[in-house]
């Protein structure tokens, strides 16, 4: 059997092809559930990075393998030049039919103004001789025009809605690129040093940088416990994490935090009640006002919550 995935699912692809051909053949019969099972052991082979070449048909790959590696320029100041130019466009056909109103309302026309039908079927003798074109065919490529720009800056607002990528996932991906990605000239990978254009197609999370932090852990610890048993990469230099159960663990420690937070400040309220000092000193509302900021600043720190949410949650 072939050592290469790629090549034993062409062949298994190609064979039962040629089985299918004459159906009513016990040899093909045979030759047919042979192929199938090779099929299904060349699919079930892992079709790692090094089965694509190098350059970027193994970049893309790489790219790929991990949500924390979808970077990519969103070219910004190509987005708001061509914003620019089409607003320019539409700018100087509004005042072209401004013009045409203008003149219309000063030399009688104002039927022509009050109705679009007439407007349309006007006679070519009462059209200025120095109008390029008549009105419902200017209002007809304005209209062109500003859908074409709507629909520019609507993508533009939503590449500019994308988060940036971490530093983490941008050393990541700039290592590879720069080490391990080989094959590469250094005009086609000069976009990755712009950092400040580059997006990530990776889904925003509120802890992000939680799980960065724990994956560096578990990488030091060398623990398996969430590393990936499929292996994408014979680079034994990339690691893979599972995302569920970094998620999990994650949930786990913001939980065990939470309670922290909670508990603490009951049981010391409930010491100093069990010794009578409770309302005698100023220690109490130390207290109270030293937790609520700690709760507040894990509230920013571990969730996106919005000011006014924070303000609310630490008054509750």
């Amino acid at each position: 059997m072939p050592s290469d995935p790629l090549s034993a699912v062409e062949k298994g692809f190609g064979e039962v092809v040629g089985a299918q051909n004459s159906p009513t053949s016990s040899e093909g019969k045979t030759e047919s559930s042979t192929i199938a099972s090779s099929r299904k052991e060349g699919f079930s082979q892992s079709i790692t990075m090094e089965t694509f070449p190098e350059g970027f048909p193994r970049l893309a790959c790489f790219l790929d393998s991990d949500d924390s590696f979808m970077l990519f320029k969103r070219f910004g100041i190509v987005f708001s030049r061509l914003l620019l130019n089409k607003q320019d466009e539409i700018r100087q056909m509004e005042a072209e039919l401004l013009g045409m109103d203008k003149t219309d309302e000063k030399y009688g026309g104002e039927l022509y103004l009050q109705s679009p039908y007439e407007d349309t079927q006007r006679d070519a003798n009462t059209i200025p001789r120095y109008w390029s074109q008549t009105r419902p065919q200017l209002l007809q490529k304005l209209e062109t025009k500003i859908l074409e720009y709507s629909e520019l800056l609507l993508k533009a607002h939503q590449l500019k809605s994308l988060e940036k990528p971490s530093a983490r996932d941008y050393r990541s991906v700039l290592h590879y690129m720069e080490n391990d990605g080989g094959q590469m000239y250094e005009k086609e990978m000069s976009w990755i040093y712009d950092k400040e254009d580059l997006v990530s197609l990776r889904p925003g999370r509120e802890n992000a940088w939680l799980d960065g932090m724990l994956e560096r852990l578990l990488k030091l610890c060398r623990c398996r416990l969430v590393r990936e048993t499929n292996a994408r990469t014979e680079n034994k230099a990339i690691h893979y994490y599972d995302r569920c159960r970094i998620s999990k663990c994650v949930t786990f420690l913001i939980t065990i935090l939470i309670l922290i937070l909670l508990m603490i400040p009951i049981w010391l309220l409930y010491k100093s009640s069990v010794n009578g000092t409770i309302g005698k000193t100023s220690d109490t509302i130390v207290l109270i006002l030293a937790f609520t900021l700690i709760f507040s600043a894990a509230l920013s720190a571990f969730t996106k919550a919005k000011r006014h949410e924070i303000v609310a949650a630490s008054a509750g």
